[in-house]
C-alpha cells in the first residue's frame, strides 16, 4: 500500500490517521473514578505526579495528575500501574458521608518546575522544586496543625511537601509553612452535621497554585447523596430515581505547537487583549494566535476547555427524566458563563438550580427572586414553570450560570418545550452545552465562547415528570452552631488569644482588592480597615493594600462565649477595572443584597456560597486614597460570615493568577476566653 515509503513516513502517516480519527470521534463523557468510604473511613494514597494526557485531539502533552488508590498495607508510596486508557487527568471523586474520617497520604512525585514566574522572586527559588499540598475546598473542617498525640495535618494550606528527587531547599527559602519531605499525612474529620453536597480538592501552595491546577491537579469530593436534599415527596423521588447523576470537572489546558502544556498560563493565548474575538465558538478549544513582535507566538497551539478531560464529548441521556449535573469549575483562572443552547428553539434552555457551592438552594420566594443579588450576579433567576406565583417547590431556574474559578452548581437538565415546560423528550431533541464569551473588565480577561459538549435527550421512560424538583436543604441558620459543636474538641485545642477582639456591634470589616501599594507594577494585594456604625474608619485600623504576608494575620476573630459561632459583616471593595472572585476557607457565607434589610443576617437565608464575584470598578483607582477622592466608583459587596471553626486559614481572590500575585491574606480564629 505504501510502496517504497520509508518506515518513518509510514509511521508518520499512521500517526496522522490516528489523530484524524481521534479528532472526528465524539467521545462520551466519562465519570470520574470513585473512591468510597467504608465503615466511616476513607483511607487513600494520593500521588501527585506527571502523566500523559491522551484525550486531546492532535496532542499528547504531559500533565500533572492525582494518582489515587486505597492506601497500601505495605506502606508503599506508589499506586498500582494504570492501563494506557486510564484518564487520570479527568479527575477522581472521593465519596464520603457526614461523620466520616478522610485519611490521605499525599506523596509528591512531581517534576521540577523552573518555568513558574515567581521562581525568580527573591527567596522563592525553592518553588522550582515544585512543592505541593492539598486543600479540601468548601468543606467545613478543622485547619489544625499536628500535635504530640496526632502528628497528622487537618485542612491547612500552611504546609508543603517536597519531592526529595528535585533537590534540597536553597538557604534563602522564604517559606510560608511547615515543610515535609516525600509525603504528608492528613487526617480530616467530617462533622456529623456537615451538609450533604459536593466540594473539591486542589493544591494551595502560594505562588504556584495556578501552575499546579493548570497542569491538571484537581479532584472532587461528595458528602452524602443528592437524595439527602432533593425530592422528598414520592412522585418527585420516583422521577429522581430514573435520573443519572453526572459529575463534571470543567478543566482547561493550553497546549503549544510543540506539544507542551503551558502551566504558566497566558490569558491572551487565543486573542490579543484588544484583538477581535473568534467569529464562531470552538468545539472544545480555541486556536492559539501570534501576539506579535517581541511577544509569544501561539500559532499552531490550542487552548482546550474540557469536561472531565474530554473536549466536546457526546452527552447522551438515558431517560426522559433527564439528569442531575454536578459541575465544578476546576480551572485556575477561567470564568464560564454556562448555557444550554437549543438550536431548534434558537434560545438557551431553562435549567433548575438545585445547589450552589455544594449547599442546597432552599429559600423563600423573595430570596429566590433576588437570587441575582444574593449570589453576586451568578444566577439571573427566572420563574420555574408550574406555579401561579412563578415559583414552584422553592425552585430556582435560570438560563445561564456564571461560574468563576472554584464555584460549583448542581443543575437539573431535562428536555423542555417552547413554553419552558418539562416534556417527554422527542426523538432528535438536542442541545449544545456551552460557555458564552465573557469579559471581566478593561484590564481583566476575555474568555472565549466555547461549545463544551453535544447533548442528546432520551424519550425512554413514560411516567409523568414534575415541572420542578423539590429542594429541602438543611437549616442554614443552624449549620454553624452544629459544626462548632461537632468540632468542639478541635476548637478547644486551638486555645484563646487575648489579642483577638470581637467586632463591636454595628461595626464591619472592609477589605480592599487592588494593587500592592509598595509594588504596584508587579503585585496585587488586599487592604483592610474597620468601619464603625456611622460608616467611619476606626482610627488605627487601616492597613494599606499589600501582597500576601503569611507571617502576619490581617484579621483575628474570637469565637463567641462557649466557643459558639460568631457572625461578622464584611464589605468587599474592588478598586480595579477587572473582576475578582472572593473566597474564604472553612465556611459558607451569605451575600447581603436587596431586598434584604440592611441589618438582617444573610447567614440565615437559603442561598449560601463560598465564593462571590466582585465587579470591576468604574474608572481608575491605583490606591485607596484615589477611591476616597472619588477617582473611581467601586461596587462593594457585603457578606455575612459565620465563624465556627478555630485555626489559621486564608481568604483570597480565587482567580489564581491574582492569588499567586499577592491577593490573599491570613486570618486567625481563636477559641473564646
Amino acid at each position: 500500500m505504501f510502496g517504497s515509503a520509508s518506515p518513518r513516513a509510514v509511521a508518520l502517516f499512521a500517526l496522522l490517521l490516528a489523530m484524524a480519527t481521534t479528532a472526528a470521534r465524539a467521545d462520551p463523557l466519562p465519570e470520574p473514578r470513585v473512591f468510597t468510604s467504608t465503615s466511616g473511613v476513607l483511607d487513600i494514597l494520593m500521588v501527585a505526579r506527571a502523566a500523559p494526557i491522551r484525550t486531546f485531539p492532535f496532542f499528547e502533552p504531559t500533565g500533572w495528575v492525582y494518582d489515587i488508590c486505597p492506601r497500601p498495607a505495605d506502606g508503599s508510596l506508589s499506586c498500582p500501574a494504570k492501563g494506557a486508557g486510564a484518564n487520570l487527568y479527568g479527575g477522581s471523586r472521593l465519596a464520603l458521608q457526614p461523620g466520616d474520617l478522610l485519611k490521605v497520604r499525599l506523596v509528591n512525585a512531581l517534576p521540577r518546575n523552573p518555568d513558574a514566574d515567581h521562581v525568580k522572586d527573591p527567596g522563592h527559588g525553592y518553588l522550582a522544586l515544585n512543592p505541593t499540598n492539598i486543600h479540601t475546598h468548601g468543606l467545613e473542617v478543622s485547619p489544625r496543625f499536628p500535635t504530640v498525640d496526632n502528628p497528622t495535618y487537618g485542612d491547612t494550606v500552611f504546609v508543603m511537601t517536597l519531592n526529595p528527587k528535585n533537590g534540597p531547599l536553597p538557604p534563602d527559602a522564604a517559606l510560608h509553612g511547615d515543610v515535609r519531605i516525600g509525603y504528608t499525612d492528613y487526617r480530616i474529620a467530617i462533622p456529623k452535621s456537615h451538609p450533604a453536597g459536593f466540594f473539591w480538592l486542589h493544591p494551595h501552595v502560594h505562588f504556584i497554585a495556578m501552575n499546579q491546577i493548570s497542569s491538571g491537579l484537581a479532584a472532587i469530593i461528595t458528602i452524602g447523596d443528592v437524595e439527602d436534599y432533593v425530592c422528598k415527596d414520592a412522585a418527585c423521588a420516583a422521577a429522581l430515581g430514573r435520573m443519572s447523576i453526572r459529575h463534571i470537572l470543567l478543566k482547561d489546558a493550553q497546549i503549544t505547537k510543540d506539544n507542551r502544556l503551558k502551566n504558566q498560563q497566558d490569558l491572551e493565548f487565543c486573542q490579543k487583549r484588544n484583538g477581535p474575538a473568534p467569529k464562531t465558538p470552538g468545539r472544545g478549544f480555541c486556536k492559539g494566535v501570534d501576539l506579535g513582535a517581541g511577544d509569544a507566538n501561539y500559532s499552531g497551539g490550542r487552548w482546550y476547555f474540557s469536561l472531565n478531560g474530554v473536549p466536546y464529548p457526546a452527552i447522551a441521556m438515558k431517560n426522559a427524566a433527564g439528569e442531575i449535573w454536578r459541575i465544578t469549575n476546576t480551572s485556575a483562572n477561567a470564568t464560564y458563563n454556562l448555557q444550554l443552547w437549543n438550536p431548534q428553539q434558537k434560545r438557551n434552555m431553562l435549567l433548575q438550580v438545585l445547589s450552589l457551592d455544594g449547599i442546597a438552594v432552599d429559600a423563600s420566594n423573595a430570596e429566590l427572586r433576588a437570587a441575582a443579588a444574593i449570589t453576586g450576579g451568578r444566577v439571573p433567576a427566572e420563574p420555574c414553570p408550574g406555579s401561579p406565583s412563578g415559583i414552584a417547590h422553592k425552585a430556582l431556574c435560570a438560563r445561564s450560570i456564571l461560574m468563576m474559578p472554584s464555584s460549583r452548581a448542581e443543575l437539573w437538565v431535562v428536555d423542555r418545550d417552547a413554553k419552558d415546560e418539562v416534556v417527554k423528550a422527542r426523538a432528535g431533541d438536542r442541545a449544545v452545552f456551552r460557555t458564552a464569551g465573557i469579559s471581566t473588565g478593561p484590564v481583566g480577561d476575555h474568555w472565549p465562547a466555547i461549545d463544551l459538549g453535544a447533548v442528546s435527550f432520551s424519550a425512554a421512560g413514560s411516567a409523568d415528570l414534575p415541572q420542578a424538583l423539590d429542594v429541602a436543604g438543611p437549616s442554614h441558620a443552624e449549620i454553624p452552631a452544629r459544626v462548632a459543636a461537632d468540632l468542639a474538641p478541635a476548637n478547644a485545642k486551638i486555645g484563646a488569644n487575648a489579642d483577638c477582639k470581637p467586632l463591636p456591634a454595628g461595626h464591619l470589616r472592609r477589605i480592599f482588592f487592588g494593587l500592592d501599594a509598595a509594588n504596584p507594577t508587579k503585585s496585587l494585594g488586599l487592604g483592610y480597615e474597620e468601619i464603625d456604625a456611622k460608616g467611619t474608619t476606626v482610627p488605627g485600623t487601616f492597613q494599606d493594600i499589600a501582597a500576601f504576608d503569611p507571617s502576619i494575620p490581617t484579621v483575628c476573630v474570637p469565637l463567641a462565649a462557649g466557643n459558639k459561632p460568631v457572625t461578622e459583616r464584611w464589605q468587599l471593595v474592588n478598586l480595579t477595572p477587572a473582576d475578582h472572585n472572593f473566597h474564604i476557607h472553612q465556611m459558607k457565607f451569605g451575600v447581603v443584597g436587596d431586598p434584604q434589610v440592611e441589618n438582617g443576617s444573610a447567614a440565615t437565608n437559603g442561598i449560601l456560597v463560598d465564593n462571590v464575584p466582585l465587579p470591576q470598578a468604574d474608572g481608575t483607582c491605583k490606591t485607596v486614597a484615589d477611591w476616597r477622592q472619588h477617582k473611581c466608583t467601586a461596587h462593594p459587596v457585603k457578606v455575612d460570615l459565620p465563624f465556627a471553626i478555630a485555626g489559621d486559614f486564608v481568604y483570597h481572590c480565587h482567580i489564581l493568577l491574582h492569588e499567586d500575585n499577592g491577593m490573599m491574606a491570613r486570618i486567625r480564629v481563636r477559641a473564646s476566653r
